[in-house]
């Protein structure tokens, strides 16, 4: 509504320019038509988001974006660092002991360390039953010796797994006998 109104009174006075013949017209449609063109233009200028408390023109102002006017939500911070994985393992003795180990670099050491667990309950013996990174790993039993072993993404998916197949194999109540999860590391730069 202001730019009609400004349009309006541009127009009025440059009418007297029209009427001016020859040379002159040319330069007073010229003059007017710049004119008209920086009544159109100004918001443009206005463009740019400064942070609260900095005047316009400051260095400190940019061009203005639409995270500056809320139009867009601005995005989270990227962490400035890296995941490294970590490993896990499940060793079991013939008696039917396990250790478990977890949060270990390599799986090598993860191994090593879930065999140490299980041999550490005074079982003899014991061999890895099963190595795992990022994940977690759940173990029903039915107390009658048989049982399953299970990964998954959770402790609760894993052991559903681990229960439901226990139960198919032994056609008895399973419950879960072992759980345990692997996380990866956040390392910042």
């Amino acid at each position: 509504m202001l730019h009609l109104k400004l349009i309006t009174k541009l127009v009025s006075l440059a009418k007297p320019l029209f009427e001016v013949k020859g040379d002159m017209k040319k330069f007073s449609l010229i003059c007017s038509a710049l004119l008209l063109s920086c009544v159109f233009f100004t918001e443009a200028f206005g463009q740019t988001a400064c942070p609260a408390g900095v005047a316009p023109g400051s260095p400190q102002c940019g061009p203005d974006s639409g995270t500056s006017r809320g139009d867009i939500p601005t995005p989270p911070p990227r962490p400035t660092g890296e995941w490294i994985k970590t490993w896990g393992a499940v060793a079991t003795s013939g008696s039917g002991d396990a250790g478990v180990s977890s949060g270990r670099r390599t799986k090598e050491q993860a191994e090593n360390d879930a065999i140490a667990s299980c041999e550490g309950l005074g079982s003899g013996s014991c061999r890895v039953s099963m190595a795992f990174f990022n994940q977690c790993v759940a173990a029903a039993d039915s107390g009658q010796g048989q049982g399953s072993m299970f990964s998954a993404a959770s402790i609760e998916e894993a052991s559903r797994s681990a229960i439901k197949q226990c139960e198919k194999n032994s056609g008895r109540h399973c419950k879960v006998t072992l759980s345990k999860c692997t996380d990866p590391i956040f390392k910042r730069y």
